[in-house]
């Protein structure tokens, strides 16, 4: 890859390894960083927006099953026990 600045001429150098021309990329990926030959942040963001969509989806379902658990769950197993003692002394 050969990097370049938007703004400057793009000069371009065939390199060859054992009578093969190497094609060039435009962009690649390096230790988890995606980067493209104007080293822009684009195409980087691009790639990890569905990741932190994923992410952001799970813990905002943790979240809810947190406050279903602290709030709602806890106040209805309560009631519940004393439902069914209620019921079952009514009906002897």
């Amino acid at each position: 890859m050969q990097f370049t600045t938007k703004n400057s001429p793009q000069f371009y150098v065939d390199i060859s390894y054992a009578n093969k021309l190497i094609y060039k990329a435009h962009d690649t990926k390096f230790l988890g960083i995606y980067l493209d030959s104007t080293v822009a942040w684009k195409i980087h963001i691009e790639q990890i927006t569905d990741k932190l969509s994923a992410a952001c989806y799970a813990v905002r379902s943790v979240k809810l099953k947190m406050v279903y658990y602290a709030c709602f769950h806890s106040i209805m197993n309560y009631e519940l026990i004393f439902w069914e003692l209620f019921t079952q002394c009514k009906n002897v």
